[in-house]
């Protein structure tokens, strides 16, 4: 009886694994759904929030490479000095940087901008059209986890998880047939 019981314990504990490993490879798929279904900014967005992964050291250390960022947009509210915001610059290329002061252009705000680890300011001034929005919050590192879980990587751990789960109901019901077979032989 003491084997069955540790047997048992090591199914259960198993079987917890298995549900959490499922549980990430379904956040990571809502990850890569979210960034396929981008918006017509360019952006990722779910609940009218965008996602980004932090790609340079530039705004340390409030925001470090590979932290994933969460930007709300502005609605009715106006950019002020101190936020941080994400907005594309005119290559095309989205930064996150810290407003440091506005410029008035003829009754148009414009925005100086910085990154906390930069020595100088950014050369150019940042109309609110390109302003994606404000970050509100960061998780640190996991935009680095979800970026590297899309590659190679995400596809190893998909096929492993599936293959143990497979394996784990092959053994189970393996199990079950010989404890069956136990009880009509008694």
């Amino acid at each position: 009886m003491k084997g069955g019981v540790k047997i048992k314990r090591i199914f259960k504990a198993t079987g917890n694994l298995v549900l959490l490993g499922f549980v990430v490879i379904m956040l990571i798929s809502l990850y890569n759904v979210i960034q396929v279904s981008r918006n017509s900014d360019g952006l990722p967005s779910i609940l009218g929030f965008h996602l980004l992964t932090v790609l340079t050291g530039s705004m340390d250390p409030k925001l470090s490479e590979g932290d994933l960022i969460i930007i709300h947009p502005y609605s009715t509210e106006t950019p002020k000095v101190n936020d941080v915001v994400t907005y594309r610059n005119h290559n095309g290329t989205f930064v996150t940087h810290r407003i440091v002061g506005i410029v008035d252009n003829n009754g148009t705000s414009l925005f100086q901008t910085k990154g906390d680890a930069n020595n100088l300011v950014d050369q150019d001034l940042v109309s609110l059209e390109q302003i994606a929005g404000a970050v509100a919050f960061k998780i640190p590192k996991l935009g680095l986890l979800l970026s590297s879980l899309k590659g190679p990587l995400g596809l190893i751990l998909l096929t492993l998880t599936i293959s143990f789960v497979l394996s784990a109901k092959i053994i189970k019901k393996i199990l079950a047939v010989r404890k069956e077979e136990q009880l009509t032989q008694k």
